[in-house]
């Protein structure tokens, strides 16, 4: 086994054995981050890593470990004895993919020094316990919910194949390849992200492409036939993951992310891209059209937008897709400052269900609608078709633009402009076209370390001008939440979710409108101290003014 295929956790991964007790797997959190169900979920999400096995994936060959080897074998065997039937939750198809890989990973690293001390016996109940199981996937491949998961099904064969003598080796060696070979194809995009949108799930599959590569490279002469494909994939994916990270080095919050899953963003992406690449030291402007993603980055201030103008996934498996087009996270001088909720469980439930609400993210609700008709815990009914990402610069001035069609059927169009100035201050433009009357309501979720106070400076009186609110303090910054339009802003409260079973309070401004459309609701995050953003209108909506600087709104 090679020396670069990293370790799962290995301080935590030899408490684990030691002790024998996988509950040790979840982290503990603090008492003012749990919620009142937490209990039950972090059960839930004990039986699923506890068949995981990712603990096993740890070297344990030094002389000193010799009783952790044998307790590793140990816990090996008792998941045998314990799923005999073949109809326990560990005998799903994501299970075992996920646990042959980290078993092949561990005899390859363990069997010979296991054998050394006397445990041959054990490791060929392994092996054959492994043989099961790899026929019981490739039994029942995943291709009715495909994605991510079908492509962790192709990883498990390959690594089989590579790995596993049994007198099936060849065939799991060629239908892993070729499965992988087109799976790669269909999910990963031309610009190079995941075609289920989530950013939390691009880092997970571009981490098991790099699995794969390390696995190719130990095996030297032989040069598989998807070969060129994985190391062509993972160029492409660590490109595109470098370009949405934020300054704190890990990933948006998009659709069913959410932080500490897999390794951290910057280890994966030392193993897979050069870092100094591309790193320009002015404000620049990118879109990824293909996922439907576009960034701003400001090395300068150290200061990030992403902005969220894609499908919710694809069509034939959007289970990951939340009610969050238009939306955004900004980061201001390397602290995370709007953000969006995250995902706390993926258990049925009310949580879930706002988690993946409209509410939830930082963009436009119509009449109390959804964007897209969420239910259940991974359905979608109706959902938003996107116009094509417009992005670009105007005397330094940087913008992202998109629409969706969510609201569609109650005659309304949404379509959101974001600019950043070049006093970096940030303004984001909506507006709302169609017929009749309706209640707009537009969300700002802020991060928890943002503190947020009402605005009791002067207020000015021109139209033109924007009007501060509140006040966000961060890290000895302050910066001012200005509007301009009419209508009710509110302080609420929600929560953020960066992880599973963590819930933190965090503030929400609530702004909340109704009339007859056309409307144009506009507001900014500028640092304090800044001149008022001059703003006007034209009455065509076509485009709006900045302090001089017209942006096309369509």
């Amino acid at each position: 086994m090679p020396s670069t295929m990293g370790e799962w956790d290995p301080a935590l991964a030899r408490r684990i054995i030691h002790t024998g007790n996988v509950q040790f797997i979840e982290q503990a959190v603090p008492d003012s981050m749990q919620a009142s169900w937490r209990t039950n979920e972090i059960l839930r999400r004990q039986i699923f890593h506890a068949n995981y096995c990712d603990f096993l994936n740890v070297d344990l060959t030094a002389p000193e470990e010799s009783d952790l080897l044998c307790g590793a074998i140990r816990i090996a065997l008792s998941w045998r004895d314990q799923n005999r039937l073949g109809t326990e939750i560990g005998w799903g198809q994501f299970f075992l993919s996920l646990r042959i890989v980290n078993w092949l990973k561990f005899l390859a690293r363990n069997a010979a020094r296991a054998k050394e001390i006397g445990n041959g016996a054990q490791i060929d109940q392994v092996l054959a316990s492994l043989r099961v199981q790899v026929l019981s996937l490739e039994s029942r491949l995943e291709r009715d919910l495909l994605a991510n998961h079908l492509l962790r099904n192709a990883k498990a064969l390959v690594f089989a194949g590579a790995l596993l003598e049994a007198p099936e080796t060849n065939r799991w060696r060629v239908l892993g390849q070729r499965l992988l070979r087109e799976q790669i194809a269909e999910q990963i995009l031309p610009d190079g992200g995941h075609i289920e949108r989530s950013p939390m799930y691009h880092a997970w599959i571009l981490d098991d492409l790099l699995d794969i590569q390390h696995l190719f490279e130990s095996r030297p002469p032989l040069v598989p036939e998807c070969a060129l494909e994985v190391s062509q994939g993972v160029k492409r994916m660590a490109q595109y993951l470098m370009e949405i990270v934020h300054p704190d080095g890990e990933i948006p919050l998009f659709n069913d992310s959410q932080l500490e899953v897999t390794r951290p963003t910057a280890q994966i992406l030392e193993e897979s891209v050069d870092l100094s690449q591309n790193l320009s030291k002015s404000a620049a402007v990118k879109a990824m059209c293909d996922t439907g993603y576009a960034v701003i980055r400001d090395p300068s201030s150290n200061s990030f937008l992403i902005f969220d103008c894609g499908p919710l996934g694809p069509d034939y498996q959007p289970g990951h897709g939340h009610s969050d087009v238009l939306s955004y996270e900004l980061s201001l001088h390397g602290q995370r400052v709007i953000v969006d909720t995250g995902v706390s469980s993926y258990e049925l439930g009310p949580e879930r269900h706002y988690e993946r609400s409209t509410a939830a993210h930082n963009t436009v609700r119509v009449d109390g609608v959804e964007q897209a008709e969420i239910w259940a815990g991974f359905r979608l009914g109706r959902r938003p078709a996107v116009s094509p990402i417009h992005f670009g610069e105007i005397e330094g001035c940087q913008f992202v633009r998109g629409a969706h069609t969510g609201y569609k059927h109650l005659d309304v169009m949404h379509s959101r402009a974001i600019i950043r100035l070049t006093s970096n201050s940030w303004c984001f433009v909506d507006t709302l076209s169609g017929k009749g009357n309706h209640k707009i309501e537009s969300f700002i979720h802020f991060h928890p370390a943002i503190q947020l106070l009402p605005y009791t400076g002067t207020q000015t009186s021109s139209p033109e001008l924007m009007v501060p609110r509140w006040v966000l303090e961060f890290s000895g910054m302050r910066y001012l939440f200005m509007v301009l339009g009419n209508g009710a802003i509110a302080r609420t409260e929600a929560w953020y979710s960066p992880g599973f079973a963590v819930r933190m309070p965090q503030s929400v401004i609530h702004w909340t409108w109704e009339g007859m459309l056309p409307q144009m609701m506009v507001y900014a995050v500028v640092p304090e101290g800044t001149p008022p953003i001059r703003v006007r209108r034209p009455a065509d909506h076509r485009s709006i003014e900045l302090n001089h600087i017209v942006v096309p709104l369509q």
